[in-house]
């Protein structure tokens, strides 16, 4: 089953972004000069049954799967499968809302108000979710954002990272590869004709996960505040007290070295 979604552009000189917040608050698109920097599956994103494969994926309140434990949620949680509502937008920035409905509180029993903003200008994208607890009791999180950097899959090999213990050449390409690494809170990337930096802070975003399918044009380099399983490890989680609230920018910057 398929189903249009409306995709807003947000535009700072040669610099667009496309954002979908009837899909999960997705932002669909990264294009320096009309060259695209995001990978993405567009029969995943109209395919209104299916994860979508592609774009910027939030994950809340939980980045990776769960086993059975405390919180029965599905892997990355719900945030990602629900529309957002807009409220505020100009040209160049956009700020969405979600509020927990009572589905969400059957497995996730908490009252909280996520602001997602997400702003754009020269070369450089900000992603910045607020989360707060609009409840009673401390809320625990363990939320992650899920970037797809769109590479051949002949390029993949020859990338160029920061990320220690992370060596391209040694990583066969032709197999699934999965896993969490240290953040040094400033990741560089260097592509073919790409050079890319994604910003955070390690002491919040704790790690940044590498994930690649075999055949596929991309690689997803994902901070995430804490690992998989960790919503069911109450020592592990990132917990949030009444009526508080934490922000976790992260950013993106390409330079275009053709």
């Amino acid at each position: 089953m398929k189903r249009t979604f409306e995709e807003i552009s947000l535009l700072s000189g040669s610099t667009r972004v496309k954002i979908a917040p009837k899909r999960g608050g997705l932002v669909t698109s990264l294009s320096i000069n009309n060259t695209e920097i995001l990978y993405l599956d567009r029969e995943t994103f109209d395919g209104i049954t299916k994860n979508v494969r592609g774009g910027i994926p939030l994950l809340f309140p939980n980045a990776g799967p769960l086993h059975d434990g405390i919180y029965n949620l599905p892997q990355h949680g719900f945030a990602r499968r629900m529309p957002w509502d807009i409220i505020g937008q100009n040209h160049s920035s956009i700020t969405l809302k979600l509020l927990p409905t009572e589905e969400t509180r059957e497995n996730y029993p908490f009252d909280f108000e996520l602001k997602l903003k997400v702003e754009v200008c020269k070369n450089k994208l900000t992603h910045s979710m607020t989360i707060k607890n609009t409840g009673d009791k401390p809320m625990p999180t363990a939320y992650g954002t899920h970037p797809y950097f769109e590479i051949l899959q002949e390029e993949k090999q020859r990338l160029i990272t920061n990320i220690g213990n992370f060596n391209p050449n040694e990583v066969n390409w032709m197999e699934e590869f999965d896993k969490p690494f240290i953040n040094p809170g400033l990741i560089r990337i260097q592509m073919l004709e790409k050079e890319i930096t994604i910003e955070s802070d390690p002491n919040i975003f704790k790690f940044a996960r590498i994930w690649h399918q075999a055949g596929k044009d991309f690689i997803c380099i994902e901070p995430w505040t804490r690992d998989n399983f960790a919503l069911n490890n109450p020592k592990q989680s990132l917990w949030i007290k009444p009526s508080e609230s934490i922000t976790l920018p992260i950013t993106i910057c390409v330079k275009i070295v053709k």
